[in-house]
């Protein structure tokens, strides 16, 4: 077997060197192996050359064709809430043995909050620190650090602080307030603690499109405003308040937000005064105007105007954005929403607002293994959830859902032509812009 192997090789190497060296077989003078005498192979020249011809393709011939009539798509969703407060309920339910923790209040809905580019809420509270008291009565609020950490752990990016509860312990509560959420890396605008601070315009970006965010409020309970820091919260004085949107636009933003804590408690519509505000601050160049306070929903609208700039623009406004998270439990207080605005630039185009979209939210509160329970239910998502089974509410709770997102989701949309319907994402689409470009995602 072995010599087989042997001879074979042999015969291999004899056939290369032929091949190699154009039929002469090289073999040493010792060797006993006699040389064939053959005349050598020769390649033609034609056969040669074609072993080495390959096809290619032309590429400068690309037919551009194939991406006429499309553009490149940028989305970012924002996504804005109401007030999230500090009552007494909500510490006892978010009691543990270690301390607090709000988080089972926000966990159902935290996949919702996160899945936003960038996630707004009122934080409606100071974190002032266990030493000043906690309190969450009597109209004064001072809640345990925790509940910004599970902020912060539920999805949101930024909050506003500029409300009738910001002084409730005074200048050192705004101060450690903001302490918190810069540890928490949350960022903020309403209150401030420098005058160097409350100069600054809050401005965001994401994939490309920029936002300023402003925060007033129309009152501070009767607390005085510090005399040693005036610069301390945004009070809604008008000229201030142009003053700024004036500033945000100078820094060249998209979009002027503008987050105002104003209107009456409990009124399911807005009042002339809110009205007219609105429209002096569209004039100015806001383009979006986010209501908190009246602790209830208060309508949404839409308004094409001309700014000025001189310019046609859209407008867009939600007077209350009502609780998303408190210890009210009276109908219809227990009732909050989300809105979620999805922006839009079609290759280097100026953006535009493509879709309004939003969903009533109920807080839940009852009892489970004898201890207080709490949490922000999205309203259509515990419906469905109820009827798969895979939600632990009673039938009671799953028929007032079923008659407050109705009621609330035309209420919303009571100053729109357009009919609410609901869309892939389980939100209701109240406002969507006219002519879509076919896109393509990078």
């Amino acid at each position: 077997m072995k010599k087989v192997i042997i001879i074979s090789c042999i015969a291999l190497v004899l056939l290369f060197t032929v091949i190699l060296f154009g039929g002469e077989v090289i073999v040493p003078e010792e060797s006993t192996i006699e040389t064939p005498t053959a005349e050598p192979n020769v390649i033609e020249e034609e056969v040669y050359q074609n072993l080495y011809e390959f096809e290619t393709e032309d590429y400068s011939a690309f037919d551009e064709s194939v991406i006429e009539d499309k553009v490149f798509v940028h989305k970012v969703n924002v996504l804005s809430v109401g007030d999230i407060m500090a009552h007494s309920i909500q510490f006892e339910a978010a009691r543990t043995e270690e301390g607090y923790d709000f988080y089972p209040q926000f966990e159902y809905i935290a996949d919702k909050i996160s899945s936003k580019d960038i996630a707004i809420a009122n934080l409606e509270t100071v974190f002032a620190g266990e030493d000043a008291r906690y309190s969450g009565k009597n109209m004064i609020f001072n809640a345990p650090d925790q509940l910004g950490e599970s902020i912060k752990k539920a999805g949101f990016d930024v909050l506003t602080t500029a409300n009738n509860h910001s002084l409730d312990r005074g200048f050192k509560g705004i101060k450690r307030t903001l302490d918190v959420l810069d540890d928490l890396e949350i960022e903020h605008t309403g209150t401030f603690r420098t005058k160097e601070e409350s100069e600054e315009i809050l401005v965001f970006e994401e994939d490309g499109i920029s936002f300023a965010l402003l925060s007033y409020s129309y009152s501070t309970n009767g607390w005085p405003i510090p005399e040693n820091e005036p610069f301390s919260i945004n009070m809604m004085i008008h000229e201030k308040m142009i003053e700024d949107i004036k500033k945000a636009k100078a820094l060249d933003v998209d979009f002027v937000m503008v987050a105002i804590h104003w209107g009456l408690e409990y009124h399911l519509d807005e009042n002339y005064h809110q009205r007219d505000l609105a429209n002096k601050l569209f004039y100015e160049g806001a383009d979006i105007i986010l209501g908190t306070h009246p602790h209830v929903i208060q309508p949404f609208e839409h308004k094409i105007m001309t700014d000025i700039s001189g310019d046609e623009k859209d407008k867009f406004i939600v007077y209350s954005q009502g609780n998303f998270l408190s210890g009210q439990r009276k109908y219809p207080r227990a009732i909050g929403m989300y809105i979620n605005f999805e922006f839009q630039r079609n290759g280097s185009e100026k953006p535009f607002v493509n879709e309004v979209s939003v969903m009533p939210t109920y807080v839940e509160d009852t009892y489970k293994n004898s201890k207080r329970f709490m949490r922000i239910l999205d309203m259509n998502q515990a419906i469905e959830d109820f009827k798969n089974e895979t939600l632990d509410i009673n039938q009671t709770l799953y028929n007032n859902l079923l008659i407050y997102e109705e009621t609330f989701v035309n209420h919303l949309s009571s100053k729109m032509d357009k009919i609410p319907t609901l869309n892939a994402k389980r939100e209701y689409t109240i406002y969507t812009k006219e002519g879509k470009h076919e896109e393509i995602k990078q």
